[in-house]
């Protein structure tokens, strides 16, 4: 079953609003020297976007790391899918469904959890309590010809 309306509170946190036990100073973890172009891409925009939001903090590398290698990996599969083809000829020479889209599939999933553990996916900024502002008339306001990610990477992969 899918998860259902908020998660419970302990007895705990129903006692006292709020438990502070120690607090994080913010700080951008160091990017690793060895990631791929577009696994680097993505640590720069999510990095900047986790700053905004001060929810950033070096010991968040591992997981940092994790989802723009993930990134990275999810777009060579999308590029190798979009260049094979969802279906391709299978061993006795019938139609079979590629076995990149399970893998893009797999890794997409694995975005989605550790997107979530970020807290950059929409449903986890939402259950953190992060609010949202729309942005000022000079700005964007409503522009919905911003590039996302997704199709600044499909940009640069067309132009190569």
């Amino acid at each position: 079953m899918g998860l259902r309306g908020p998660l419970p509170k302990p007895v705990v946190r129903r006692r006292n609003k709020r438990v502070v036990r120690g607090t994080l100073t913010m700080k951008r973890p160091a990017m690793p020297r060895d990631l791929p172009p577009e696994a680097k891409a993505e640590w720069g925009r999510v990095v900047h976007i986790l700053e905004e939001m001060g929810a950033l903090h070096t010991a968040d590398r591992a997981l940092l790391v994790r989802y723009c290698r993930g990134w990275d990996e999810w777009c060579s599969l999308d590029a190798d899918l979009a260049r094979t083809g969802r279906v391709i000829k299978g061993r006795d020479g019938n139609v079979v469904r590629n076995p990149l889209w399970l893998m893009r599939q797999q890794s997409g999933q694995a975005l989605n959890e550790l997107s979530s553990a970020l807290g950059i996916s929409p449903s986890a900024r939402l259950r953190s309590g992060i609010k949202h502002q729309r942005p000022d008339e000079g700005e964007s306001a409503g522009d919905i010809t911003a590039p996302t990610a997704i199709d600044d990477y499909r940009a640069r992969l067309g132009a190569q």
